[in-house]
């Protein structure tokens, strides 16, 4: 029940936002569809960024709505107590994933991939963070055509996240925006 309030008060923050809020969108060649990043979403994620010599990587599962002319990522969820944490590496605590994933599920969110941290300003995709989404896209049962890999580096600016889309076989990176709730590019 607890779990339900959290998500209802999740979702009306996001309706309620203001009128004049700036959103990360993003475009990849090849996907028609636009990204929408919340800024809910960037909050929660941005408090897991590796500022200090000692942090280690944290992350978790992103969940939204998918419709024919866009990609909305509107909740992220983790790190768990659980995790397996270092400096550079993460790996979910397998079973804490799978409950929010079907709890989301349930209310009508979809499981849209995976987000972590990484010790560097500009992130890219590493080999083993590559393995480890196709791992994930080989042994999912998914409700959708691909997963979405969201890296936070330690940079605030844009070039301070990598998202991409893996789908079989291919990744698909996105090139971030700002866009304001009239639809102007920053």
């Amino acid at each position: 029940m607890r779990e339900r309030i959290s998500l209802v008060m999740k979702l009306l923050k996001w309706f309620q936002r203001p009128k004049e809020h700036v959103l990360i969108c993003g475009r990849a060649e090849g996907i028609s569809q636009t990204l929408r990043l919340e800024s809910t979403v960037l909050e929660h994620v941005e408090k897991s960024r590796q500022l200090n010599a000692h942090s280690t990587e944290a992350g978790g599962q992103l969940f939204g709505y998918i419709n024919k002319s866009e990609i909305q990522i509107v909740l992220a969820t983790g790190p768990y107590k659980r995790d397996q944490r270092g400096r550079y590496y993460y790996r979910s605590h397998e079973t804490s994933a799978q409950k929010e994933i079907e709890n989301y599920s349930k209310e009508g969110l979809f499981y849209l991939g995976e987000w972590h941290t990484h010790a560097e300003d500009f992130p890219t995709a590493s080999s083993s963070d590559i393995d480890a989404m196709n791992k994930l896209l080989m042994h999912s049962k998914l409700n959708v055509n691909g997963l979405l890999m969201l890296i936070v580096g330690r940079s605030t600016s844009l070039s301070g996240y990598y998202i991409s889309l893996f789908n079989g076989g291919h990744i698909y990176r996105w090139e971030l925006y700002k866009e304001n709730h009239f639809g102007n590019n920053h």
